[in-house]
């Protein structure tokens, strides 16, 4: 598989996920008026479903440094492989 079909193909993959995690923040709602809706569990759902989200944008990196300091990225999160796509477009 060509390297621009294989970055697509992850590129639509995480855009998947990221799809349906938005979905599921997007059913949480908050009305601060109501101590009914002041559940803990509510909000540790929620904060899952938005670290989730957030892991899917960000690169992943290691504990190791590369030659300039900077940790070492296991994997590219889709702000990166969105970017690296738009340069080997261009």
């Amino acid at each position: 598989m060509p390297k621009s079909k294989k970055l697509q193909q992850q590129i639509e993959n995480k855009l998947e996920t990221l799809q349906k995690l938005i979905e599921e923040i997007g059913n949480h709602s908050i009305n601060s008026d109501d101590p009914e809706q002041w559940d803990s569990d509510y909000y540790y759902d929620l904060e899952a479903q938005l670290t989730k989200a957030l892991e899917l944008l960000r690169d992943k990196k290691g504990k190791e440094l590369d030659d300039f300091g900077e940790p070492l990225i296991l994997e590219e999160g889709l702000c990166s492989l969105v970017d690296e796509y738009h340069s080997e477009e261009e």
